[in-house]
Order: C-alpha cells, then structure tokens, then sequence
C-alpha cells in the first residue's frame, strides 16, 4: 500500500502520546480503515480526539458506499483548514461555550456597563460636521471599503440576494448599486488629493450568496467599478453541533450537518487572504465595514472618517440615538473587576440583564431627550489599517465566540434544532489592547440605521407596537427622507411627512427625493450646490443625476428628474414644475398575494409614474434654465464646489 500512495492501517488504540483517542474504538470507523489513506487517517484520528467517535456508529462495511466515505474526509478537510486552529480547536471552543451554556454562565460575569464617553455627537449641517467632512476628503484616497453579504433575502420574502434589491422604486437602484455609486464618487473626491486610482471593495459572500452576488455584478458590469477593484471573499461554514456533549451533528450518515458562523469571519478572511496586509503594502490607511441593506452608511462616511482621522482612534463605530429597550445593540463601556476597561457593542438582550444585575434596578432607561443614553449601533465602523493588520496578525482573525441553543426541555442537554459557533463583526474591539483607541461617532436618527430585514408581516406587527420596522418601506422612506432633510437644513421649505398605511402597517413618507452620489457624496457638497429657495410639495418626486448641477431657485409640485453628463453642467436659475407627478399606491389583495413582482410585496406598494418633467444633458458644456428654458452658455463645463472649512483640532 505504501508503494501505491496508499496508508497503511492505524491502529487507532495507538495514536501516540496523549492522544486522547488512545484506546478508543469506532467500530464503524474500525472496519474501514483500511479504505484511508495517509491524509484521511490523520483527520480521523482528530476526530476520535475529539470525541467524536460515535459520528462512525452507522458507516456501511468497506466496499458499501465508500465513495461516501472518501467525500466525508473531504469535508472533514474543509472544515478543518477554515477555521483558525483546524476543526479540533473549533469542538474544543463549543465544548467550552457549551458548558458554559448549560451551566448558565454569565458570558459578561464580572463586567459592570457604563455609558461612554469617547464619543462625539455630530449635526449633519453643523459647522464641527462640515469641518470632519473636510478632514475625512483628505484621507478619502487611502480608504478601502468592506460588506458582509452572506445572507438571502428569504427572510423579506425575496428570494434573490439583497445586494439585488432596489433601494427605492423611483430609481430602482438596487443596493449594491448605490453603494458602487457612492464609491466611484468618493474616487473622484480623492483625485484633488493625488488618490490612488481605484478604491478598493470587498465583499464577504457565502455558499448562498456566492453566485447571485457574481451574477448580479457580471450582469451589471460590476456597476462601474473595475473588476481588479472588487474581490469578493467566500465565506464557509462551520460544522454543526447535535447536544451540549458537543457532538457533531450529522445530515446524513456522511455528510456533517453545517450552518453560517457569523459576519465576523470577514475579519478571518481579510487575514487569511492576505488582502489586509496587501492594502497596507500598498499605502492604504482606512477601511469602512458596513452590512448589506442600508444604504444611508455612505451618507456620512466622510465624517466620521474625519472624526478617526483627526482624533486617530483605531475604531470608529457609527451610532445613532435609540430608544431604551429597543431592539438594537448598544454601545456601551464595559469595566471588569481586574481592571481592564473596553468601549463595544452589547447587544440589547444583553444589556438590560447586565444593567439590572450590576445595580441599574431600572434597567435601560430613556434620558429627558427621550433616548437611552447609550448609542445604538449602525454597525458600520472605520478601522485604522496599520493597527488592524497588526492585530489580525496576533490573532490570526479570530473574534470571541458565542453559542445559543435552544434546548428540549430543562436539562439543557439536547437541543430542538442543531447549533454552532457564531461570531459577530462589530465584537473586534474586544481583541485590541487595552490602550487602543475606540470611540464612536453619533449622527441624528434621520441619518441612522434603517435596513431592509424583515418581512411586511413582521413590519406590520412592529410598527403597530412602536417599533422601528425595518422592512423594506421603512428602508425606502428613509432614503427619501434623509435627502429632504439635508434640503431643510439649506432651508428648503419640504413639506412634512405624511402617515400612509400599506400591507406593511403604517409608514410615514413625505415628498420622495433621491439625490445620486456623485451629486450628493456628504451635505458639504449638497450645501455647495443647492439653496434655501427650494419648495417641494408633499406629492412631489425629485431625482438629481450628476456631479456638476446647481439648483438656486426650484418649485416643484409633482415630478422632476434632472440627469447631467460628466461633460456638462447645469445651473437652474428659476424653475416651476407643476405636473401629474408620481404617485405610491397600495397593492390589491390579489397582488399583494403574488400577483405582483417579489420587491413590490415586500414594500406592499407600487410607484405609479403618471408624468415626469426631465431636465436631460449629454453633450458637452455649461447649461443654465432660466423660466423653463434650457440655455447653452459655454462650451466648457462649470464645476460647483463646497466652501472651505476650517479643520477641528484635537
């Protein structure tokens, strides 16, 4: 057998010393030992060290199924080689954590919370914000951009990826096209600054998301950007777990049941891949982690880059206010009885017992703005490259880890359905030493966390509780909003939202504005280019395509979408649009039942476009409307820039 390649049978009651699978017997493995080679015995020898032994109980006799068997190992290698310590070290955590589960265990035990203050609370509009705008355009050229996408839209009852989602129906740009917008517009902001060419996009895709997401990107033509620019990850499953003795559990007799491990693997991936380090060789500075449906993350990223900048913290995390109890994590100082001290996310059905049994009898309370002084987590953060390499080397890109099975009954031994190890991403602070530098930045809500998770029934049941939805109408209506918004803080007079009630439950939606993000990439540039003498009345729909556009004088009652080339550029010096306009109307029963496309049913509307005046140019130069009519006043483009602004000081 050895001159063929082939192993010689293991003696698995001899497996050296301190094997902890000496003198253990696998009948169903013994029997087929003489099937493996050399690779296949090692692996299972780990796993009778990791007392796994009865996972063989049910293997056929060799010449039975042994394709079968050589496709176990198979996976048994995969497993093994995508998880930091090799798969035994994988059991060996869960047995631990499973223990710990069982025995009831206080994950935070000895950790007393505190609300914290390495924070800044920053007014979109302010002049501190506009300043960290600012300093963020003077590092946007070293950043790199980094999402999670491991996860279907099943659960909003759309069966495709969520990259593929439209973000809003007046457009239709799907998710991952806003974000690749955002990105070519911050590599135009970076070129002033000697930018590298392209910023960089990873996305961390799973066995689930794989395909769509390079589907969706071929398709599309990766939305612009080069294909050398973005580089999607794979992420891989860990194995399964069948009872709190930490037993693998099985989807078949050779086959290892296997479940997703978490978002936090991007961190293992960046590492493993060499792609962290690269960034770095290659001058790179900053890196913005954000997730996959909310689309408002980019809006304020160059302030709160200029936020780590200028403060030279190693995390940023971005916040929002969040209303006590709400089901949202919080960011939260924690401090242990030995002395160390930690600025992290908690999530929120951690945060309430730990208040409770740390002295806080109220729990988590709302303060007298009506929010809990402790930050809700957007989970977009700005990490600062040399030190995140650093610690991806010393820690190999692996986060703390957590369990939670549901178990039968009350002996917490066996569980209703098998479990796993999860990590999250947001948890990397707790890796970083105890000197590291961690704040957080908060925005007002307006510019908060609103992304398209849950389906329109869930949405229903929690907006009708006074719960933030987070369905795919409350992620729309917040696109919209957000822009009018910025337009009132010009001093447009927008007029104010209105309650509309879908399949989906209640919703407020005011005039639907979406500006693309070459026009808008942070309010600086939006105040540079628009004015106060702006009405949009509630009915109204107004879409602006393009970087070189200023608007000084607009009413608008009923559509308008304005879209400028590259090449030219448009300065609306008064227009009055009064047209039929678009109007939102709630799906019939027999369409809401599927008689309408999958991104209608879970919105529970659709967008009637009745009339829309545009405003179209595509050939080269500077244009101006004045009274309605379009005027060519130069061959040569105008460029609209933002003001100047004093950068803070530390």
């Amino acid at each position: 057998r050895e001159a063929e390649g082939l192993a010689v049978p293991m003696d698995v009651t001899d497996s050296g010393p301190g094997s902890q699978s000496e003198g253990v017997h696998a009948p169903g493995l013994d029997a087929n030992l003489v099937l493996l080679n050399v690779e296949e015995q090692d692996l299972a020898r780990m796993l009778l060290d990791a007392g796994q032994a009865e996972i063989f109980a049910a293997w056929a006799p060799p010449g039975t199924e042994d394709d079968l068997k050589h496709n176990f190992f198979k996976q048994v290698k995969v497993l093994d080689s995508n998880y930091p310590g090799g798969l035994q070290q994988y059991l060996a955590n869960a047995k631990l954590l499973l223990h710990e589960s069982r025995h009831g265990v206080n994950p935070l035990e000895g950790w007393h919370p505190s609300v914290p203050e390495a924070g800044f609370d920053l007014k979109v509009g302010s002049e501190a914000c506009s300043s960290y705008e600012v300093r963020g355009l003077q590092e946007i050229a070293r950043c790199c951009f980094v999402v999670p996408a491991g996860g279907l839209g099943e659960r909003l009852g759309y069966n495709g990826v969520k990259f593929a989602l439209p973000a809003d129906l007046m457009t239709s740009w799907c998710v991952l096209e806003v974000y690749a917008a955002y990105i070519k517009a911050f590599e135009q902001l970076s070129l002033p600054q000697g930018g590298i060419q392209h910023l960089p996009l990873v996305i961390m895709a799973s066995d689930d998301t794989y395909k769509g997401i390079m589907q969706l990107l071929e398709d599309r033509s990766y939305f612009g950007l080069s294909r050398s620019q973005v580089t999607v990850l794979l992420q891989q499953k860990v194995a399964a777990l069948g009872s709190s003795l930490g037993t693998l559990a099985m989807s078949s007799v050779y086959q290892i049941a296997t479940k997703p491990h978490g978002h936090g693997d991007i961190h293992f991936l960046l590492h493993s891949s060499g792609t962290a380090r690269c960034w770095l060789e290659e001058g790179r500075r900053w890196v913005l982690f954000f997730q996959d449906t909310n689309t408002l993350y980019p809006a304020t990223f160059l302030s709160s880059l200029g936020v780590s900048a200028e403060h030279e913290l190693h995390v940023n995390s971005v916040a929002m206010p969040r209303r006590a109890k709400e089901a949202v994590g919080s960011i939260t100082r924690l401090r242990h009885e030995d002395g160390r001290s930690i600025v992290v996310n908690v999530e929120y059905n951690q945060l309430e017992p730990l208040l409770v049994a740390t002295g806080h009898s109220e729990g988590d309370v709302n303060a007298s703005d009506g929010f809990s002084p402790y930050p809700g987590n957007q989970n977009a953060l700005v990490f600062s490259l040399p030190e995140y390499v650093s610690t991806l080397h010393r820690t190999g890109g692996q986060l703390p880890e957590f369990i939670n099975p549901k178990y039968t009954d009350a002996s917490r031994i066996n569980f209703k359905s098998p479990t796993r190890l999860e990590c999250m991403m947001q948890d990397y602070p707790k890796v970083l030493p105890t000197k590291a530098r961690v704040g957080f930045t908060r925005y007002p809500l307006e510019f908060g966390y609103f992304p398209c998770k849950n389906d329109i029934e869930t949405a229903a049941r929690l907006a009708a509780s006074g719960i933030p939805p987070h369905g795919a109408a409350s992620a729309e209506a917040a696109v919209y909003h957000m822009n009018c918004v910025m337009l009132e803080l010009l001093g447009a007079a927008i007029a104010p939202r209105s309650m509309r009630t879908w399949h989906g439950g209640e919703q407020l939606m005011g005039p639907a504005v979406v500006f693309s993000p070459d026009f808008a990439p942070c309010f600086s540039k939006v105040r540079s280019k628009l004015s106060s003498q702006i009405s949009i009345s509630l009915r109204s729909s107004l879409l602006v395509e393009g970087c070189n556009i200023r608007i000084e004088q607009l009413k608008l009652d009923g559509a308008l979408h304005i879209r400028v080339a590259p090449c030219a550029s448009l300065h609306i010096v008064n227009l009055d649009i009064q047209n039929e306009g678009h109007d939102f109307v709630a799906l019939t029963e027999e369409e809401q039942n599927g008689g309408a496309p999958e991104e209608l049913r879970i919105r529970g509307y659709r967008l009637l476009k009745h009339e829309t005046k545009l405003l179209e140019l595509l050939e080269p130069g500077s244009f101006q409307v004045i009274h309605g009519e379009v005027v060519k006043v130069s061959e040569s483009p105008t460029t609209f820039t933002c003001p100047s602004s004093a950068v803070p000081q530390a």
